[in-house]
């Protein structure tokens, strides 16, 4: 009998995965300091992998971290990030599209900040915790209780929802309905993309596509906002 054939995950146990991300969210944008974020983020990492394995019984290949998907997902992964980044070289070429990319918090960073924030930070303090989080742990338990469709869904609308806090700060000090479309914007494009991102994981079988177009999207989005400040 494997790990995963005696346990079982209930809807309840979802709700409560649910309400815990979203605590997580609050933590991570407005309560810890930068110092602790990090220390932070591992913790809640090594603490959905625990449930998800000890308590929810979910396998490797549930959570998209088997080892024999990882050439589908590099494949898969590596399309993705050369359609993204061409998306993105278009879009910054064309000035119609260039002031999608203007940053005016980029424009106050250090030159160390502009090389690590694409490198390093958005890598692995964003997207790596975002995929194992919504693409890894919960995606696979939603797949437990309900249909692949309804848990692409349900996934990639918290995955939206998670991008509130940001997108509230980027709203502040604008007109109430500049704020409302800073708003809806930013929910309904991080949920398009959780379901794009939710795609490459069940079509490559890992959660390495999805990292990879992550990646490409944040990391090319504001290398692309450096290119737009120094035009």
């Amino acid at each position: 009998m494997s790990a995963s054939s005696d346990r079982s995950v209930s809807v309840a146990s979802v709700v409560g995965l649910v309400v815990v991300i979203a605590v997580v969210d609050v933590m991570t944008t407005r309560v810890l300091s930068a110092v602790l974020d990090p220390f932070f983020r591992a913790g809640v990492i090594l603490g959905f992998l625990l449930w998800a394995r000890r308590y929810a019984g979910l396998s490797w290949d549930e959570l998209g971290c088997a080892r024999d998907k990882v050439g589908s997902g590099f494949r898969w992964g590596l399309l993705a990030m050369l359609l993204l980044g061409a998306i993105i070289i278009v879009a910054v070429a064309i000035p119609g599209t260039r002031s999608y990319f203007e940053n005016r918090g980029v424009r106050h960073e250090s030159t160390l900040s502009h090389v690590l924030e694409p490198l390093v930070v958005i890598p692995f303090a964003t997207v790596l915790f975002e995929e194992l989080i919504f693409r890894g742990v919960l995606l696979g338990a939603l797949l437990r209780v309900t249909t692949r469709m309804r848990a692409v869904i349900y996934c990639s609308i918290a995955f939206g929802l998670w991008h509130i806090p940001p997108a509230l700060s980027a709203a502040k000090g604008k007109e109430s309905l500049a704020a409302v479309g800073i708003v809806g914007g930013t929910i309904a494009f991080t949920t398009a993309a959780g379901v794009l991102f939710s795609w490459l994981r069940l079509r490559s079988g890992g959660l390495l596509a999805p990292i990879m177009a992550h990646i490409a999207s944040n990391s090319f989005a504001y290398i692309g906002a450096l290119i737009v400040l120094d035009a």
